[in-house]
C-alpha cells in the first residue's frame, strides 16, 4: 500500500512540474503556436474561446488513458507479475498493430494530405476542415474498384476550366489511369479506373490501326476500351526507352515499331534505320528490309553510331544556310542496351592508350544525338533491362527519353524513372506495359506480332535485298586496270577462242588448218611479297604523313577496318591504312543530297 502512495505522489508532482506543457504552453506559462506532434490537434476557427491543450484530444483517447493508468495503479497493487505481464501483452500488441498501420499511415501523410492542400485551396474550402470528412483515398488504390471520393461544397459552382484544373489534378496525383465524374447531385467528384486493357493484341486484331499510323506516331498497343495508344516523335517524345524485366516483350515491342518504321525506309519520310543488336537474333527478321541495316559488332556499332551524328552536324549545317530545309527520319535503334554499355567498355579497354578517356568517346556521340536530333529528324530507341545511368551514358542522357515505356520494373526502376508516390504495382500479365510521356500515364497491352508478320509488313511489297551481302571495300586500284589472274590462261593443245579486233569471231573450218601463230602459255606472274605490318600509332602516323595527335583523333571518330594487335599495341596492314585515310570524314565535308542547296 505505500508503493502505491508513493507512485501517486510522484505522479502528482510531475503533473504539477508539466502543468504547463500539458496545457499547450511554454515552460513559463506562455502561448505557444502548435502543439507539440506527438499528440493530435485541430485549429479550431473562430477562435470564441481559450481552449485547454487536453481539450483538443478527442475524448475516447482521454478516457482510455485514465482507464489504463488506474488499472496500472490496481493492478500493480494486486499483483505485480500480472501486471507487468499484462502490459507487455497489451505492449506487442500495440507494436504488432503500428506496424500492420505504418503503410496506411505514410500513405495518408504522403499522398492524401499533399493532395488535400493543393485541392482545398482550389475548392476554397475554409481551412481546419477534417480532411477525412473531405477526401476520402483507399489504401489499395491498385485494386479494379478502387473509388476516389472529393466532397465539393455546396457554393461551389466553378468554371469549366476550374472542373477540368481539379480533374487533370487529382488524375495526375493519383497513380494509374482514372476517370473523373461530377455528381452535383451529392455535391462530389468521384473517380474510378476505367476498365483494363484487352488481354491479348494480336497482329490481326490491329491490322486497320497500324495501316492509319504514320511513321512519326507509330502504335504501341491499345489501353483501356482498347483506343489505340501511339507514340509521337514529332512533340514531346523525339526518342523513347523501354526499361523491361527478362521476358517482358522487349523484342516483340521492337518488331512492331521498326515494322512500322520500315515500311516507309528509302522515301522522303523515312532515310534508313540502324539496329545495333547484341543479342545478335533478336530482329533478324529484318534481314534484307530495304533501308534497314543491322549490326553486330562493337566495331561496327561505334562506325555506324559516329556516322548518325556526323549526319546529324550535317543536316544542322544545312539548317544554318536554309531553317525551312526538311530532312527523312533516319532512326538509330539499340538492342539490350546494358550489353551494349559493357561490349562497348571492354572493346574500348582493348585498345585504348593510356592517355586517352576512360569512357569510350562513342559514348559521349550518343549523348550530342540525344541533346540534338530531335529537330535534325534523328531519333533513337534504346532497350534497357534497367535504364540505370550508367547503363544510359549518365544521369542527362537518361532524361533525354521523352517517352518510356516500363514493363515488369523493380521498385528501384520505378523511382529512377518516375519518382511518384504511390507506386504502381508491376503486373505479372504478358504484354502489360505503362508508358510514361512526361507526367502522362497509360496502361497498355503490346501487340503481339510474329517475325514473319512484322517482316511481311515492313517490306510492304517490296523485294528484299540479299540478306548476306556486305559493303564492298574500296578498292585502290585504278577502274578498269587489270589485276593478275584476272586473264585467262591458254591451255598447251587447245586453241582458244580468240575475237578479231574487227569485232568477229575467228571460225575455224574442219579440215583446214588454223594459220595463226600458236600461242605459248603465259606463265603466272610471282606473286609480291606480303607487306610488313605497320605497328604502332607513330608508325602509322608517319605512313600516312599525319602528326601523331591528329591520327589519334581521327582514329578515335572513324575506326581502321583490319585493326589487330601485336604484343601491346595495335597494328594495321599497309592497303587498310591507305584506304582508311582515303575515305575517312575529313572536318567540314559536306555530302548533300540530290537537289540540296550547297
Amino acid at each position: 500500500m505505500s508503493l502505491t502512495v508513493a507512485a501517486a505522489g510522484v505522479a502528482m508532482w510531475l503533473a504539477y512540474k508539466n502543468r504547463h506543457a500539458l496545457r499547450g504552453r511554454g515552460a513559463a506559462g506562455q502561448a505557444t503556436a502548435e502543439p507539440p506532434r506527438w499528440m493530435p490537434y485541430r485549429w479550431v476557427y473562430p477562435r470564441t474561446r481559450r481552449l485547454a491543450y487536453l481539450r483538443l484530444i478527442p475524448r475516447w483517447v482521454r478516457t482510455a488513458v485514465k482507464l489504463t493508468a488506474l488499472a496500472v495503479v490496481i493492478g500493480w497493487n494486486m499483483s505485480p507479475v500480472l501486471t507487468i505481464l499484462a502490459a507487455l501483452l497489451v505492449g506487442g500488441a500495440g507494436a504488432y498493430i503500428a506496424r500492420r498501420t505504418r503503410d496506411r499511415r505514410r500513405h495518408f501523410r504522403n499522398l492524401v494530405v499533399p493532395l488535400w492542400i493543393t485541392v482545398a485551396g482550389m475548392l476554397r474550402v475554409p481551412e481546419g476542415e477534417s480532411i477525412r470528412e473531405w477526401l476520402r483515398v483507399p489504401y489499395r488504390l491498385e485494386a479494379d474498384n478502387a473509388r476516389v471520393t472529393l466532397r465539393v461544397p455546396r457554393d461551389f459552382r466553378g468554371t469549366d476550366m476550374e472542373r477540368h484544373e481539379i480533374t487533370a489534378l487529382m488524375e495526375r496525383r493519383l497513380p494509374g489511369e482514372w476517370e473523373a465524374e461530377w455528381d452535383w447531385g451529392a455535391f462530389q467528384l468521384i473517380l474510378k479506373h476505367p476498365p483494363a486493357p484487352p488481354r491479348f493484341v494480336s497482329y490481326a486484331d490491329v491490322v486497320a490501326d497500324l495501316l492509319k499510323s504514320p511513321e512519326a506516331r507509330p502504335l504501341v498497343g491499345l489501353g483501356t476500351r482498347n483506343d489505340p495508344i501511339r507514340g509521337d516523335f514529332d512533340q514531346e517524345a523525339p526518342h523513347w526507352a523501354l526499361s523491361m524485366g527478362t521476358g517482358a516483350g522487349k523484342s516483340t515491342f521492337l518488331r512492331v515499331v521498326i515494322s512500322q518504321i520500315a515500311r516507309s525506309t528509302g522515301t522522303d519520310a523515312v532515310e534508313q534505320i540502324d539496329i545495333c543488336d547484341p543479342k545478335r537474333i533478336s530482329l533478324n527478321c529484318f534481314r534484307g528490309v530495304p533501308g534497314v541495316h543491322i549490326h553486330k559488332t562493337a566495331d561496327a556499332w561505334v562506325r555506324e553510331i559516329q556516322n548518325f551524328r556526323m549526319e546529324m552536324e550535317r543536316r544542322y549545317e544545312i539548317l544554318d544556310d536554309d531553317e525551312k530545309a526538311e530532312f527523312p527520319r533516319r532512326f538509330l535503334v539499340i538492342e539490350e542496351m546494358n550489353s551494349f554499355t559493357r561490349l562497348i567498355q571492354e572493346w574500348w579497354n582493348a585498345i585504348r592508350e593510356k592517355s586517352d578517356p576512360r569512357t569510350p568517346p562513342v559514348m559521349n556521340d550518343l549523348s550530342f544525338i540525344l541533346n540534338q536530333g530531335r529537330q535534325a529528324k534523328m531519333h533513337v530507341i534504346s532497350v534497357f533491362q534497367q535504364m540505370n545511368a550508367r547503363a544510359a551514358g549518365g544521369s542527362e542522357a537518361r532524361d533525354q527519353y521523352g517517352m518510356k515505356v516500363l514493363a515488369r520494373f523493380s521498385p528501384a526502376a520505378w523511382n529512377m524513372l518516375v519518382g511518384t508516390y504511390p507506386r504502381p504495382k508491376s503486373s505479372r500479365h504478358p504484354g502489360r506495359a505503362i508508358v510514361m510521356v512526361g507526367d502522362d500515364q497509360r496502361t497498355i497491352q503490346m501487340v503481339y506480332m510474329t517475325p514473319e508478320e512484322a517482316r511481311t509488313w515492313a517490306l510492304n511489297g517490296r523485294t528484299p535485298t540479299d540478306a548476306g551481302a556486305t559493303s564492298p571495300r574500296t578498292s585502290l586500284n585504278k577502274p578498269g586496270a587489270s589485276l593478275p589472274g584476272s586473264t585467262p590462261v591458254s591451255v598447251p593443245g587447245q586453241s582458244p577462242d580468240i575475237t578479231g579486233r574487227n569485232g568477229h569471231a575467228i571460225v575455224v573450218a574442219e579440215g583446214e588448218e588454223d594459220s595463226r601463230p600458236a600461242l605459248r602459255p603465259v606463265p603466272d606472274p610471282a606473286p609480291e611479297p606480303e607487306p610488313d605490318p605497320i605497328t604502332g600509332l607513330n608508325g602509322a602516323a608517319d605512313f600516312l604523313g599525319m602528326k601523331p595527335d591528329a591520327f589519334k583523333k581521327a582514329r578515335q571518330r572513324d575506326p581502321i577496318p583490319g585493326e589487330f594487335r601485336r604484343g601491346n599495341s595495335p597494328a594495321w596492314m599497309p592497303e587498310d591504312l591507305k584506304e582508311w585515310h582515303l575515305n575517312r570524314p575529313r572536318a567540314g565535308a559536306r555530302t548533300l543530297k540530290e537537289g540540296a542547296a550547297s
